[in-house]
């Protein structure tokens, strides 16, 4: 069977939840978030000040986006996310593909994410194809809190 980590409360933003809680926001065409991610490995994402102590899990939704440049090339991110410490590799959580040359994707993305109790997780990311738009690709993460669970 597999763990999980139960919780009694559930907390979401009084207002609309859009934009209030960006805790992973990542743009390879100006390069917000790559360095705080760097693309392949397993970066910490620190919850402190945004979640109320004694958080076990919270729920991340958003965007994942590609853009499409001039080279025909098939472009693919993925999102992964574990606990602080864990050593396993996932592969991914979250995909987004594209493969038309002058084309987009935007894909909704979400899940439930358990924190540790320095209210903080681990996440990574990929992507397939290098180089800078609009020669080549451009993707991008934007995944806001929406709730969390005491």
């Amino acid at each position: 069977m597999i763990s999980y980590t139960e919780g009694s409360i559930i907390g979401v933003p009084t207002k609309s939840p859009t934009g209030q809680n960006p805790v992973i926001f990542i743009n390879t065409y100006s390069g917000a978030g790559v360095t705080e991610h760097p693309e392949g490995e397993w970066s910490e994402v620190d919850l402190t000040g945004i979640v109320p102590e004694g958080t076990k899990s919270v729920r991340l939704d958003g965007i994942l986006l590609i853009t499409q440049g001039t080279t025909a090339e098939s472009a693919d991110l993925t999102v992964a996310f574990r606990a602080v410490g864990e050593t396993y590799n996932y592969t991914y959580n979250m995909q987004c593909i594209e493969a038309s040359i002058g084309n987009g994707q935007r894909s909704n993305a979400g899940t439930f994410v358990a924190v540790d109790d320095d209210l903080c997780f681990e996440m990574k990311w990929n992507r397939s194809t290098q180089g800078q738009y609009p020669l080549h690709c451009s993707y991008g993460i934007n995944l806001g809190l929406t709730a969390y669970i005491r």
